[in-house]
């Protein structure tokens, strides 16, 4: 049987019907990472995030804009793997 590669460039991260916005646990999810480690790149700027009220919400476009730039910067924190 042939191994099939995907590439996580290619492949969005699922979005559930309308939903645009989460929370911190629910994007460390859809990325596979702790909610802490969710929390650092807020802090450290790499994650995108809007203020409504007194809550913090991550968009999904802020989720696949710091994948891409995880790829194309070629950093070694990410790996892709063949």
């Amino acid at each position: 049987m042939p191994a099939y590669k995907r590439s996580a460039a290619k492949v969005p991260a699922p979005l559930p019907a309308g939903k645009i916005l989460y929370r911190a646990e629910e994007a460390a999810k859809i990325m596979s990472l702790s909610r802490t480690a969710v929390f650092g790149l807020i802090r450290s700027d790499d994650l995108d995030t809007i203020k409504i009220g007194n809550l913090r919400r991550i968009p999904h476009t802020s989720i696949e804009d710091y994948v891409r730039r995880q790829l194309t910067a070629g950093t070694d924190d990410v790996q892709l793997v063949s």
